[in-house]
C-alpha cells in the first residue's frame, strides 16, 4: 500500500503571504497586475472548504467574461482545486468538496444584481470574497 499523496501549494514570499495569514475578515489587497492577488484569492478559501462542513465562498467580478475568459478566475480556478479535492460545475461556475463545501463565482455587472443577491449581511455564516476588476 503507497502512502496517500500530500499536495502541498505555497503563497509567493511578500504581499501574498500576508494576505493569506491575515486573521482580519476583511483585507484589502491591491497593486500591479501579476502581484499574485488573483492567485491569492483563490488559495485563500482553501483553508476552510474541504474542513468546514458546509463552507461557502462567493468571488465577484464586474462581468462574466472577467470569470470565463482565458486566464481569468475559473482558468486560475483549475490550477488548484482539482489537486485539493475540488469537483468542477462550470454551468453553475462553482467548485464543490466532498463535505459539502462550495467555491462560487457571480457577476455584479448590473445594480440590479446586488439587489437579488442581497444584503451581504445575510451571508454573517459565511466568508465573501469580493475581489476588484482592473
Amino acid at each position: 500500500m503507497s502512502p496517500a499523496l500530500r499536495t502541498t501549494i505555497s503563497a509567493q514570499p511578500g504581499p501574498q503571504t500576508e494576505f493569506l495569514q491575515t486573521a482580519a475578515d476583511i483585507c484589502i489587497y491591491g497593486g500591479a497586475a501579476g502581484g499574485g492577488k488573483t492567485v491569492g484569492l483563490i488559495l485563500e478559501p482553501l483553508r476552510h472548504v474541504s474542513r468546514v462542513p458546509g463552507f461557502t465562498a462567493v468571488f465577484f467580478r464586474r462581468t462574466t467574461p472577467q470569470i470565463t475568459n482565458p486566464g481569468g478566475l475559473w482558468d486560475e480556478s483549475q490550477n488548484f482545486y482539482p489537486r485539493l479535492g475540488g469537483t468542477p460545475h462550470l454551468r453553475a461556475q462553482e467548485w464543490r468538496w466532498p463535505r459539502g463545501g462550495k467555491i462560487k463565482f457571480s457577476h455584479l455587472q448590473l445594480s440590479l444584481t446586488a439587489s437579488v443577491i442581497g444584503n451581504f449581511a445575510d451571508f454573517a455564516d459565511r466568508r465573501v470574497a469580493a475581489g476588484a476588476s482592473r
